[in-house]
């Protein structure tokens, strides 16, 4: 009985082991394409003390979307001096903004609800953004 009992927790212990783990299937890695909304933004004033900062106010939206030529097209509210993007890695793409006349190099971090862009500042700077 006690050998019985004993291969039961066993190979209960195995398949417990073995199964994939769930509910965290939203918190890995995501596509920046889609609709994102503004959550957060950061402006160090140059001595290291930024942090971010909930945005308060009506919502202010970024859309990412494709376009034919592999590069991505910025829309909506959020940052509007932006219109073109192109993702050169896994943590930088090449923006292309009404401001300036040649591209700039952005950081991002994405996962499945998350978003994290980080122009290229003298001080930190940032902004995060939630998938709608």
């Amino acid at each position: 009985m006690k050998k019985i009992l004993l291969l039961i927790l066993a190979a209960a212990g195995l398949l417990y082991i073995s199964c994939k783990k769930t509910g965290h299937e939203h918190d890995g890695p995501g596509e920046v394409y889609g609709k994102w909304k503004l959550t957060e933004a950061m402006q160090d004033p140059g001595d290291g003390s930024g942090r971010y900062k909930k945005v308060t106010g009506e919502a202010k939206y970024l859309v990412l979307s494709k376009s034919a030529d592999n590069a991505g097209k910025f829309e909506g509210d959020a940052l509007p001096d932006l219109f073109s993007f192109r993702i050169l890695d896994s943590v930088k793409m090449e923006v292309s903004s009404n401001t300036y006349k040649t591209p700039l190099i952005y950081y991002y971090k994405v996962s499945a609800k998350s978003l994290q862009l980080n122009p290229p500042c003298f001080e930190g700077c940032g902004y995060r953004f939630v998938r709608e």
